[in-house]
C-alpha cells in the first residue's frame, strides 16, 4: 500500500469519517473513487490532492510522504481554553472526558 493510501485511511479514521463522507466533502459522486485512492488502486490527480489536503487540514507533502510533519490548523480561543483545561486533569479524568467526547461525536 502506498504512503498516500495509508495516510488517507489514517486521517479519515482519526476524524471518525466514512469514505462516503470524505467523497461528499470533495464533491465526488461515487465514494468508490475515493476508496480506490485509499486502497492504493489509483492515485488522485494534483487538483484533487490539494483538495484532500484541505479537507484533512494537512499539507500535500504530508499526504505524499515528502514530509512526516503534520501541520495542524491553529487553535482558536475556545480550543485553547479546552486544551488548557484538559491538561490540568488527572489521567483518569482525561479518559472520562475522552469517552464523553467520543459518545457525542
Amino acid at each position: 500500500m502506498s504512503i498516500l493510501a495509508e495516510r488517507l485511511r489514517h486521517l479519515r479514521e482519526n476524524k471518525g469519517w466514512s469514505q462516503t463522507y470524505v467523497a461528499e466533502r470533495l464533491g465526488i459522486k461515487r465514494s468508490s473513487t475515493y476508496a480506490n485512492w485509499e486502497y492504493g488502486i489509483r492515485d488522485p490527480d494534483t487538483e484533487t490532492l490539494v483538495k484532500l489536503a484541505q479537507v484533512f487540514e494537512v499539507t500535500t507533502d504530508y499526504l505524499t510522504g515528502a514530509s512526516d510533519h503534520v501541520q495542524f490548523p491553529p487553535l482558536d480561543e475556545l480550543d485553547l481554553k479546552l486544551f488548557q483545561a484538559i491538561r490540568s486533569l488527572s489521567d483518569e479524568d482525561k479518559e472520562y472526558v475522552l469517552g464523553f467526547i467520543q459518545r457525542i461525536k
